[in-house]
């Protein structure tokens, strides 16, 4: 591994009265930045000698702050290693004419003058800027490895970095290691090795995998001032890098065994697991009757008798469904990966049973409305919960990501759950399944329990008014910052041939908002797309990197009769944290993003659910008790203080705002310890949702 110390000055260079140094370092939520503050001295035309004598004042009491108290920030007299208070980190190395500080993981609460120097001879003035940009910065994942194993990742960048030097660094070691996209030869011989796409990613590939190699990585890009000597870093995603064992026993043979319950005349999928390294490798099933299938087809779904299986290379696993089971099919099965010379498996032991109540129905809709279906699962299961429609091969697939904000699951009665779709549209009929999931390291498996068939007419029922309805009853949407939605239309066959358009608030008012419009040029807003599907009477617009100013009601409009109203509730991607013993109190403070709104504060585990059943305390009622709220208009800001807290007090909480049914969250995490602590402890963090899915890409249902 070519590795060097970092080397490198800051972006933006002035000088103000007294000669002090000033920059600007720019960053993105979510992500890090890393930058040199450079010695400067009151006289830097002494002797030498006068120098040297200096230079013990110099090294002492290194700091980067905010205030002069230093809340925010960093300080400290440790020399030649890191030392890290929270997201900041500094390193100053006597030899150097600079300190290295490092912030990870910054909000917009970050945003501001700093100053950085000695406390005995020097200063400098830091601004720092931190940005909203492309989902591609501030992004965190887990990597997994096995010894000796040669991965490969990927790190995406803004468009504006095209240019820029790439670099990876290592922070599991100390001081901080650099390797960057011009060092790298390439060669078969280099550990390291990274090639930039000058387009939108770099790639990094890290060869013969040891223990070593575990730790955090970060993808970074060196952004120059105004010349190459003046630089800092920015960190567009750091890679958790977990590196495994794998067992000697496993090499060859039996990886795990599994118990998999199903039932007669229903289904189960099976998604089997293998190592990485082995995902290109040929799969098999081996029957209870000892009959070896070798999977000859990759990313498509082949049949044997009554078992369908898919070798899915994407991710590494393979699919395997079985419909219509019957008790012969009880037994033990095999699924595995062919090896040099050898092969791993899973032991599947199927076990059928006969369950009477799992009942079968009918259901009809009009396209615009929603619709309940009813799933038993048997009580003793703790198991994940799904619904899931069957393809045309009648694989039971899974519903896609950006379909799942139009699914509610709630438990309605005991081993009984509901699941509600809203604005159902003519693709939606068909027949679907519900589902309980259970999991293994190396098994996953659903099984069927009850079947629905679903049936749409087209005839969708419209509002005819020159107003939008006041009442809608479709559930909000709640994403979070930076994610996108889908909002779709329907419109009665009789308009396919007229505009359609997307407006939010008040439309056909002089206030109207229009998002978009069937018959304009996307390309001016690369965040909205749409799609007009005429064969389908669907009106659908995508919105992409939502922001807090994104939240609020959208109504689906053909010239001046109006749908079904969508209301997109907005959740920040910052999470707030406090640590706190029992008996104490806590100050939460909540930014919030518009004038004119009421402001409140709510418990409950879903936003949606905590504004219409949440106990909370409001900015139009304060109320006398442990908890009150109140406001900094000019700072906007509300705090909530909670005092003599309670081990029940802890949970999930939200700061919100609403205007006009629009609704803004942030959320809260209260920790309440029984542990004698000497002060709350604050902690912000962002959050990425990862869809897991376990359906073969090939049938994916469009959207």
């Amino acid at each position: 591994m070519r590795a060097a110390i970092i080397i490198f000055t800051i972006i933006t260079l002035c000088l103000i009265s007294g000669q002090v140094l000033c920059f600007k370092v720019t960053g993105c939520t979510g992500g890090s930045v890393m930058f040199n503050c450079k010695y400067k001295s009151k006289d830097e035309h002494k002797t030498n000698h006068q120098n040297q004598r200096k230079s013990k004042d110099e090294h002492k009491g290194k700091y980067f702050c905010r205030d002069r108290d230093c809340r925010t920030g960093i300080s400290t007299e440790t020399q030649r290693s890191w030392f890290n208070d929270g997201r900041f980190s500094l390193y100053d190395d006597e030899n150097s004419r600079f300190f290295t500080v490092f912030i990870r993981n910054l909000s917009r609460e970050d945003d501001g003058d700093y100053i950085c120097g000695n406390n005995q001879t020097w200063s400098h003035d830091v601004t720092l800027v931190v940005n909203r940009t492309s989902s591609s910065c501030g992004t965190s994942v887990l990597q997994t490895a096995y010894k000796g194993q040669t991965i490969t990742f990927h790190c995406e960048y803004d468009h504006t970095f095209q240019t820029q030097t790439k670099l990876l660094y290592s922070v599991n070691r100390d001081p901080v290691l650099v390797l960057n996209s011009s060092q790298s030869s390439q060669s078969s011989e280099e550990k390291f090795i990274l090639s930039d796409s000058h387009k939108d990613h770099f790639n990094v590939t890290i060869r013969d995998i040891s223990a070593a190699d575990d730790g955090v990585y970060l993808c970074g890009v060196e952004i120059y001032g105004s010349s190459k000597e003046m630089t800092y870093i920015a960190f567009i995603k750091e890679i958790h890098l977990k590196v495994s064992v794998m067992n000697k026993s496993c090499v060859a043979g039996q990886l795990t065994s599994v118990q998999v319950q199903a039932y007669i005349s229903k289904s189960v999928f099976i998604t089997c697991k293998f190592p990485e390294e082995f995902k290109g490798n040929k799969k098999f099933i081996q029957t209870h009757s000892s009959q070896k299938i070798s999977v000859d087809g990759q990313n498509q779904w082949v049949l044997h008798d009554k078992v369908h299986m898919c070798d899915d290379t994407s991710e590494g696993v393979l699919k395997v469904f079985i419909s219509n089971l019957t008790a012969a099919d009880e037994g033990a099965y095999r699924c595995g990966v062919n090896i040099t010379d050898d092969h791993l498996f899973t032991e599947i032991t199927l076990k059928i049973s006969q369950v009477d109540d799992f009942n079968a129905s009918s259901k009809s809709a009009l396209i615009g409305e929603s619709v309940n279906l009813s799933c038993n699962y048997p009580e003793k299961h703790l198991t994940i919960k799904h619904i899931c429609k069957e393809n045309k091969e009648k694989i039971c697939e899974n519903i896609s990501s950006s379909e799942m904000n139009r699914f509610e699951f709630s438990e309605s009665a005991a081993g009984v759950y509901t699941v509600s779709i809203s604005n159902v549209s003519m693709r939606d009929a068909g027949v679907y399944w519900c589902g309980e999931e259970t999991r293994d390291t190396h098994l996953t498996s659903v099984t069927l329990t009850n079947k629905h068939q679903l049936t749409l007419s087209n005839k969708t029922e419209l509002i005819l008014s020159s107003k939008p309805p006041l009442t809608s009853s479709k559930p909000p949407v709640v994403k979070r910052e930076g994610d996108s939605v889908q909002i779709k239309c329907p419109y009665d066959e009789n308009y396919s041939a007229e505009v359609k358009h997307l407006c939010k608030g008040k439309c056909l008012t002089p206030d109207d908002l229009k998002i978009n419009q069937s018959d304009e040029d996307h390309d001016k807003n690369p965040k909205i797309s749409v799609k007009d599907d005429t064969e389908l009477n669907l009106f659908t617009v995508n919105m992409t990197e939502l922001r807090a100013e994104d939240a609020g009601k959208y109504w689906c409009a053909v010239k001046d009769t109006f749908n079904l109203s969508t209301e997109l509730m907005i959740v920040m991607k910052k999470i707030i944290t406090h640590v706190v013993s029992v008996g104490g109190s806590v100050s939460i403070r909540c930014k919030y993003f518009r004038n004119q709104t009421q402001r409140f504060f709510c418990k409950e585990d879903q936003p949606n659910i905590c504004i219409r059943d949440g106990v909370r305390v409001s900015s139009n009622k304060s109320v006398k008790s442990r908890f009150h709220l109140t406001e900094e208009t000019s700072a906007g800001v509300f705090t909530v203080n909670i005092s003599d807290l309670r081990a029940e007090d802890s949970g999930k909480y939200w700061c919100a705002e609403e205007s006009s049914g629009s609704f803004i969250f942030t959320e809260v995490q209260l920790h309440v310890t029984r542990d004698m602590t000497t002060s709350d402890t604050k902690r912000e963090t962002t959050q990425k949702t990862v869809n897991s899915g376990f359906f073969c890409l090939e049938h994916e249902v469009s959207q």
